[in-house]
């Protein structure tokens, strides 16, 4: 059974990590590691949380989506969720299984950290996403099915790599992230609710999650302003490199 304490960590990690680039999924996989348990319903319940706080700061945007009836707009998001929808069902079972494994979570933070590193060599000019940024976005999204990976930094490295503006690769990897991960989500609810977690519990993680999101995205669009969103490249790589380490000692 899963106490307070370890809720509470889970929960402020989820918050910070679902956002920074620096993979959430693999970081509750350590710490779930580092408490003895893992339960990977829970995490997707966290996700839930998470995005919550998207739909509140680009709650304007998403409602401009529909008053505008823009829906070039909607199908591209479409478009780069299908990728993940696919991928994610016919790799399922290697998705859950790399969550166990130490040795590939730390490889992928190396890989993640590489992406995002390369980044600071993007040439961001457009701030109109076209049909085929959006299917390459969808692809490196694919990536960060597995723990490790980031998903933000997958989604907004393949905007800059696209040549988009920072602004136009941040709105749409934020946008992106709501269908992909409210499925997700919804997809796990029944589970969570079956597991045997207090309703309380839940709904306390649920509130930390989310205030703790907001607060990280909006730091989260302050930093990739400032041009120092591959700094958070170097954090993943020596965190997979850590992760190594501790594997094979």
């Amino acid at each position: 059974m899963i106490t307070l304490i370890e809720i509470l960590i889970l929960s402020v990690i989820q918050g910070i990590t679902e956002w920074f680039p620096v993979s959430s999924s693999g970081h509750l996989a350590l710490m779930q590691f580092f408490f003895g348990s893992q339960d990977l319903a829970f995490d997707v319940f966290l996700h839930f949380a998470s995005i919550l706080s998207v739909i509140v700061i680009f709650w304007r945007d998403i409602f401009k989506l529909f008053e505008n009836r823009d829906w070039r707009y909607m199908g591209l998001l479409v478009l780069a969720v299908i990728p993940a929808f696919l991928f994610g069902m016919l790799l399922r079972e290697y998705i859950v299984e790399s969550f166990n494994n130490l040795f590939f979570i730390g490889l992928f933070f190396i890989f993640s950290g590489v992406i995002i590193c390369l980044t600071r060599f993007s040439n961001s000019k457009r701030d109109k996403v076209r049909g085929v940024d959006a299917l390459f976005i969808g692809l490196l999204q694919v990536f960060a099915l597995f723990p490790g990976i980031s998903r933000s930094g997958m989604t907004i490295s393949g905007g800059l790599f696209a040549g988009l503006k920072k602004e136009e690769a941040i709105k749409f990897s934020f946008l992106l992230s709501i269908p992909v991960i409210l499925g997700a989500s919804l997809a796990e609810a029944g589970q969570v609710f079956s597991s045997g977690i207090n309703y309380w519990i839940l709904l306390f993680s649920f509130v930390v999650t989310f205030l703790v999101s907001l607060a990280t995205i909006r730091l989260l669009l302050s930093v990739i302003k400032s041009e120092k969103f591959w700094w958070f490249g170097i954090y993943d790589i020596v965190l997979g490199v850590v992760v190594l380490g501790w594997r094979l000692v």
